[in-house]
């Protein structure tokens, strides 16, 4: 039986959910580990890499690490004594790591539009809100509104992404409660949990948003 993500403790998380890689020509990601062997040919475009190159930059390699080390933390840093604290910082974590990718897909996908650097620094400005991002920010970069690129990316990869979307709005908002209004009583181990156990497939949705819409992006561009 397979094991969840969340009953791994000995192995860091980012070792399995986020090992993809980039390919330099067409921006395909995968996870063909070959292409870290050089002169390995791209399966989609043919042209042959000469190192691999990560998808995910390290902050999202760390974030997804630090998201399990709180959900196995074992210190008592909670007055009440139980673990209410652990699983709060679980969730920060992942809305901390929600906010990446998406910062991390879009940089790249307005890099792919050949963007200049100091537009899109001005983009993410005015609109440092998360809602901002997923919303009228994600929907003018990309051409879709944030739900409907999500059901392409579940075609495109035949899974439906649409309960990790809405675990991430979830989060989010519990996340927001306990910020602003310090309400503790909206995260229990049964969502940290779920949190963790879908690392794997919100890095994935991401992957797939990426090959959807920003490779086709690069090889139109390549006139592959």
């Amino acid at each position: 039986m397979k094991r969840q993500l969340s009953e791994i403790d000995r192995q860091r998380i980012s070792t399995l959910a986020c090992v993809y890689f980039m390919c330099a020509h067409c921006a395909i990601i995968d996870r063909d580990t070959e292409r870290s062997r050089a002169g390995h040919k791209c399966s989609t475009c043919g042209k042959q890499g000469d190192a691999a190159r990560l998808a995910f930059p390290i902050n999202i390699h760390m974030l997804s690490d630090m998201a399990q080390q709180s959900f196995h933390a074992t210190s008592p840093v909670d007055i009440t004594r139980d673990d209410r604290a652990h699983n709060i910082a679980t969730v920060l974590h992942f809305c901390t790591l929600r906010e990446a990718l998406i910062n991390n897909f879009l940089i790249t996908h307005l890099r792919a539009k050949s963007i200049p650097a100091e537009i899109i620094e001005r983009l993410l400005d005015d609109n440092k809100l998360a809602h901002q991002k997923f919303g009228q920010l994600f929907t003018s970069v990309v051409g879709d509104k944030w739900d409907k690129a999500i059901i392409t990316a579940s075609k495109h990869d035949g899974q439906d992404y649409r309960s990790a979307s809405d675990l991430m709005k979830r989060a989010s908002e519990i996340r927001n409660r306990f910020l602003h209004d310090g309400n503790v009583w909206g995260v229990d181990r049964n969502f940290a949990k779920e949190c963790v156990d879908a690392l794997g497939t919100i890095l994935c949705m991401f992957v797939a948003l990426h090959n959807v819409y920003t490779h086709f992006l690069t090889t139109s561009i390549d006139g592959h």
